[in-house]
């Protein structure tokens, strides 16, 4: 008797989404190949967004999946960090060492053009035969139900109608929509918990002066201005920062945050206005960026990742600063070979998604004992500033700097499982 091909649903074509799909479609243990359904909230495909990298294990993630190539020809070609005065007069450098201390990663890529690479692949795996998927914008999910079938979805917007699919996967971001309907057992608790930080992120045409170091001024009341290199050579990504004194929210910013762009630019404008380095010439061009966004930078910590045949994936289910990006590429190689070794041999298709919660979490939990909030590493104060310039004048002078680089969890010997993948082509 043939098989049924499995039908999957995504909710969300950002990273963790668009990886998942891609990797369902190449896996060759599907026989017949499922059919991958992504509904994406955004009227348009998600293809801007601010540099970020790969590390860890995430980086055999893109080998098995052809991609590590592709990958380094989109980098965005920063060489280091340096942190800089409000003169611009550089305190102390950090060369890129291609460690995985290093502060610019080997495999640094611009968040627009991952999400790009990975639907281009999807698409080009789509018109080889080799997978059954589709993307439908401007739409998400409005209910779910498990029952003994599958899962019952209806849509919010009319474009798809209530159908059964058997695997439902919410990977719709840190302020998931689909995470309560899976959990309603844990909607009354927010899983989002505050570093007492906000980011706002926009594109500014690159002049003669710009370098390809990640540049960062730190300026009293927790404020700070990055600016990051581009492949382009045309643009630089600029970075404005809020910064609390504690791992708290700071409600006037909240405020904002729910208002219009316009209103968002405004805010900044105000709040910006003269901390030097190059302040005014950012905030000048701010006001023409067509890819500004603001958001707040905070960790996701959920009790739970699978629900029967439902499972929240990437920053739905771990959002985490400065290792989101790998964590949510484990994360789908995972799913999808759990689910790739469940049809192959007629498995349970809910314990291949607790499986994969159970691989994972003990990786997860590695990396939250490394995360600190900014309130421990920026200083809000001249003074503080001024000790801060001074340590990391010592540190560089004697080499030490390593010492306060990022680095991988100690003693951590996860290893991803073998799925099969390699036997992937391009």
């Amino acid at each position: 008797m043939s098989r049924k091909p499995l039908s999957i649903l995504i909710a969300g074509q950002g990273i963790a989404g668009s990886s998942l799909a891609l990797m369902l479609a190449r896996h060759p243990s599907f026989d017949p190949r499922p059919n991958i359904t992504i509904v994406e909230r955004s009227q348009t495909p998600r293809t801007t967004g601010q540099a970020i990298d790969i590390r860890g294990p995430a980086v055999r993630v893109i080998r098995v999946l052809g991609l590590e190539d592709k990958i380094k020809q989109r980098h965005t070609t920063e060489t280091g960090m340096a942190i800089v005065g409000a003169k611009g007069q550089q305190i102390a450098c950090f060369d890129a060492t291609g460690s995985t201390s290093s502060t610019t990663s080997e495999y640094e890529i611009l968040r627009g053009e991952l999400a790009a690479l990975l639907l281009k692949n999807l698409q080009t795996a789509h018109d080889a035969n080799r997978a059954n998927s589709r993307v439908i914008y401007g739409e998400s999910i409005q209910s779910l139900k498990e029952r003994d079938d599958g899962v019952a979805v209806q849509f919010a917007n009319g474009k798809l109608v209530p159908q059964t699919f058997d695997v439902v996967v919410a990977a719709d971001g840190m302020s998931s929509t689909t995470r309560p309907m899976i959990f309603p057992e844990y909607a009354a608790e927010d899983p989002i918990k505050p570093l007492g930080q906000y980011m706002a992120f926009f594109s500014v045409p690159r002049v003669a002066d710009d370098t390809d170091l990640w540049r960062w001024h730190i300026a009293p009341r927790g404020l700070g201005i990055h600016i990051r290199p581009h492949r382009t050579k045309t643009t630089m990504g600029v970075y404005f920062v809020i910064n609390n004194s504690k791992k708290a929210r700071i409600p006037e910013v909240d405020q904002v945050l729910v208002k219009d762009v316009a209103a968002q630019k405004a805010y900044l404008r105000a709040k910006f206005a003269g901390v030097g380095f190059q302040s005014a010439r950012f905030l000048d061009a701010m006001d023409y960026a067509d890819d500004f966004y603001m958001q707040q930078t905070a960790q996701v910590e959920t009790p739970k990742w699978s629900s029967g045949r439902c499972v929240l994936l990437g920053d739905a289910a771990y959002c985490m600063m400065g290792i989101g990006t790998s964590l949510s590429l484990i994360g789908a190689y995972l799913i999808a070979g759990e689910l790739a070794n469940a049809a192959s041999r007629d498995l349970d298709l809910a314990a291949a998604l607790s499986r994969y919660e159970d691989l994972l979490r003990p990786l997860v939990a590695n990396y939250l004992k490394l995360q600190s909030g900014p309130e421990h590493v920026i200083p809000q104060s001249r003074l503080g500033i001024a000790v801060m310039h001074s340590a990391l004048r010592v540190l560089t002078w004697t080499g030490l700097q390593h010492l306060i680089l990022p680095r991988e969890p100690s003693g951590n010997d996860w290893g991803l499982p073998d799925y099969g993948f390699e036997e992937i082509g391009e």
